[in-house]
């Protein structure tokens, strides 16, 4: 696995400025969860999905290609990272 953070520079109020992607051997998401400007959040897996957040079905680009736009800072974290983060989002449904 490997696990990404997104964060927007310049987000808009009505997209997500921070996302958390778990990322399987196959490029595609597992898990995943968006962080809005406003505090509200979405939360999605293959078995749900909350707050308008889905997983995409689509091959995740390298990290690189996520890097080459300006507009974006990305870096990987650790599995206990995602974690943590994961866990206090869905905990919060719970």
């Amino acid at each position: 696995m490997e696990y990404l953070k997104i964060s927007w520079l310049y987000p808009f109020k009505d997209e997500p400025e921070l996302l958390y992607s778990e990322i399987d051997a196959q490029r595609q998401e597992s898990r995943k969860i968006e962080i809005y400007p406003d505090g509200s959040f979405g939360i999605a897996s293959p078995q749900f999905h909350f707050g308008g957040t889905a997983l995409s079905g689509l091959v995740i680009p390298e990290i690189e290609e996520f890097s080459a736009d300006t507009q974006l800072v990305s870096e990987q974290i650790s599995a206990a990272e995602f974690e943590g983060i994961w866990n206090k989002y869905f905990n919060f449904l719970s």
